[in-house]
């Protein structure tokens, strides 16, 4: 049953990209096809001394912004050991991986309003949870669209699966916690100076069994056309967890990207 929840979410999810894919293809010799932009950041940290740890982080942001279509891609993974002094042996203290695709439809001549459609699967080892995985669709607009700084808000209802016990595959789940949801959006971006951008990305879905939110704060600053150096702080927060697994989590970076243009 969980297993075709998640397909049918797959499947809600990919259904946009087939007019996509026509609206390519619809485009004559002289239009101009939008082109797949964003940036990749990978992180590492070890320590040695009074405390031996491993820690590395990976994160992906991808776009894509037609006339009439709008994508976004996100992932982030993050994982770390540390070694025990009595055995000497590295045990793992954080793994966590997370990936959504969001597509909007954009509407009207001067495309602020748009109907987007969202997917997101979360696998955090550490947090109560084998996996978390959602789907919502519903409105949006750009209220602000200037040449320093953009602002879109959105909401609309969906559907929240969460697999309560361990199982051996990312997908397969025998008890899970099943709801709907409404999903709040926001998301904002200010060109600060020429080579310097903020960005903040949020994020709430309210059910029945409690409220999941994230929120990135980033700030990203141009080394040159290519690598950029980003200070990032992302909030994790779930009001309704298993006992032994707290509600919050938080995760500071400090890192180089390579940017995709």
């Amino acid at each position: 049953m969980r297993s075709k929840t998640i397909a049918a979410m797959l499947l809600a999810a990919g259904l946009p990209a087939v007019s996509v894919a026509a609206e390519d293809a619809a485009a004559g010799e002289g239009s101009e096809v939008s082109k797949w932009s964003g940036d990749i950041g990978v992180g590492l940290l070890f320590k040695r001394g009074n405390t031996n740890s491993d820690s590395t982080n990976a994160n992906v942001n991808m776009a894509r912004d037609s006339e009439k279509w709008r994508h976004t891609f996100k992932a982030d993974a993050n994982n770390e050991k540390e070694e025990d002094p009595d055995t000497e042996e590295y045990n793992r203290t954080d793994e966590n991986y997370f990936a959504s695709y969001k597509l909007d439809r954009k509407l009207g001549e001067d495309a602020k309003n748009y109907l987007f459609n969202v997917l997101t699967y979360q696998k955090d080892n550490f947090s109560g949870y084998h996996y978390e995985a959602s789907y919502a669709i519903g409105m949006g607009r750009r209220w602000i669209d200037s040449g320093r700084q953009t602002l879109d808000a959105e909401i609309g209802p969906g559907y929240r699966v969460k697999c309560l016990e361990p199982q051996d595959t990312y997908m397969s789940c025998h008890d899970s916690e099943e709801d709907a949801i409404a999903r709040i959006g926001i998301k904002y971006e200010l060109q600060v100076s020429d080579n310097t951008t903020f960005k903040e990305d949020f994020s709430t879905e309210v059910g029945e069994d409690g409220s999941d939110t994230r929120a990135e704060t980033s700030l990203t600053t141009a080394i040159n056309s290519s690598f950029a150096l980003r200070l990032r702080h992302l909030l994790e927060h779930n009001s309704s967890v298993p006992p032994g697994t707290k509600e919050t989590d938080h995760t500071f970076s400090v890192g180089v990207v390579y940017t995709l243009q």
